[in-house]
């Protein structure tokens, strides 16, 4: 297996979970969003991915979570981890396909079509539908990860650092005086506040897609938690000073979660070049492509080993000539399709944004909860197995590292049920009620289907699935 280097590993964490799409999200917190970060890094991102690594590391063959959680916990387990990642992701997809939508509306000069659900519904629904059709015809659009890691997160990223400072501090220089301590923490009196929260953990959400990469480091019992350390805290910062700057030049109350390319057009609408924009805009819909096209294979990858190992009807182990689980990518598309005609029928796209996040983020969650069960789990049943990386400090260590994991983990579901601050008071109830009986709804239905499994829905050989493609975390 070929090696990478120390900074290697940085750059590829960092890809796994960054994304210019989440820059809105942060600027909703504004300055709020320095207390979250750091609640989020020290709380949730390192605690998760040093779990997640010494699990990689202990079961490094193809399968993931699904195989961690299934052997530390249970079969039954490792099914609805499975099933919770790749449900999350037709939620999660929703919101990339509307940031997709708003880049085409900047691209084509239509910026009325930002407020227009009926247009961001039909673009959610035809690209994701497109990517599907060309994913299962065999064109390698995955190709693209690469190019679109590098044009769609990194160079708008550096553009906004550099020309929004530029920016900021000829037209709005007060954003650089330091804030006041009630700025940066948020006021607990106020419950909306928390919501924001959501929107800034799922930046780092499948950060345990890196943790494969802890087997192909020299040294990684020293190397890997220091890569994670720095690659988070270095996310964390940059994306934080991107998020306080597009606060400061897009105009209060008016941030759109679904439109990262707002702030470019903020400063070079007033630099009097706005062609600039559409380009910028142009790389973040490459992103948006890359993005879809990893996570509609990824999920259904270890959907299709569950299948196989007969926790799912034999419909749902078919392949074509290009391995591609053809049934399961139909059905999550059809699934996509529900969730994005809600932007269709419920009007205000910032509150419906919020929910389909929120709700990505909650399910995201609970398989969290399994990881750091999972860890503790089959650390006490096998102490002496050896690992490239195991959590420092020794059993103390495990239960630290485990314990701040699960407080982080419990403490963010518990801010997916607080209504955001975009919906109004009469819109509370529903919110409650669409994520408590989502969530039930979503968990209940894998424990139904393993409940109902039949011995005969177990292939006669079960051969893992090629490993796809990785999921690169740009949202």
């Amino acid at each position: 297996m070929k090696k990478i280097s120390f900074m290697q590993l940085i750059f590829l964490t960092m890809a796994y979970f960054a994304s210019v799409r989440r820059i809105p999200n942060i600027a909703y917190a504004g300055w709020e969003s320095v207390s979250f970060m750091i609640f989020a890094v020290l709380m949730f991102v390192i605690p998760i991915s040093f779990v997640s690594a010494e699990l990689a590391t202990a079961m490094p063959e193809d399968g993931g979570l699904s195989v961690w959680i299934g052997r530390a916990l249970s079969p039954r387990f490792g099914f609805l981890a499975a099933w919770l990642v790749w449900i999350q992701m037709c939620f999660g997809m929703v919101t990339v396909g509307a940031a997709f939508a708003d880049m085409i509306a900047t691209i084509t000069g239509t910026k009325s079509l930002l407020s227009n659900d009926f247009f961001i519904g039909i673009i959610v629904i035809s690209i994701f539908w497109l990517i599907t059709f060309l994913i299962i015809k065999g064109v390698p659009i995955t190709a693209i990860s690469t190019y679109g890691t590098i044009i769609g997160l990194f160079v708008p990223l550096a553009v906004l650092l550099v020309f929004g400072t530029v920016f900021a501090f000829t037209h709005n220089p007060g954003v650089f005086t330091p804030p006041t301590e009630d700025k940066i923490f948020p006021d607990l009196s106020d419950l909306g506040t928390l919501s924001k929260l959501s929107g800034i953990i799922f930046l780092f959400a499948g950060m345990e897609q890196a943790s494969s990469s802890a087997n192909r480091i020299d040294n990684p019992r020293k190397n890997y938690p220091r890569a994670i350390i720095l690659a988070t805290c270095l996310t964390a910062g940059l994306f934080t000073y991107a998020g306080l700057v597009t606060d400061a030049l897009v105009a209060e109350g008016s941030i759109a979660l679904a439109d990262p390319a707002q702030v470019f057009s903020v400063m070079f609408s007033g630099w009097n070049i706005p062609w600039v924009t559409a380009v910028i805009a142009g790389m973040i819909a490459l992103s948006c492509i890359t993005e879809i096209s990893a996570w509609t294979v990824g999920p259904s990858r270890s959907m299709l080993r569950c299948a196989r190992e007969g926790s799912l009807p034999p419909v749902f182990q078919k392949t074509n000539r290009h391995d591609i689980p053809v049934p399961l990518m139909l059905l999550q598309a059809v699934i996509v399709t529900g969730i994005a005609l809600i932007f269709v029928f419920i009007p205000g796209t910032n509150g419906v944004f919020n929910t389909i996040l929120t709700m990505a983020v909650a399910l995201y969650c609970i398989v969290y909860i399994f990881i750091i069960l999972s860890g503790i789990i089959y650390r006490k049943r096998h102490p002496n197995e050896k690992r490239a990386f195991q959590i420092p400090g020794g059993k103390f260590g495990m239960w630290l590292t485990s314990i701040v994991g699960l407080v982080g983990i419990c403490f963010v579901i518990f801010t997916s049920f607080i209504p955001p601050a975009s919906l109004s008071a009469s819109e509370y109830p529903a919110y409650v009620l669409f994520m408590l009986l989502g969530i039930i709804v979503l968990v209940a239905i894998p424990l139904v289907i393993y409940r109902l499994r039949r011995p005969a829905w177990k292939q006669a050989d079960v051969s893992a699935p090629k490993q796809a493609a990785a999921s690169v975390r740009q949202q």
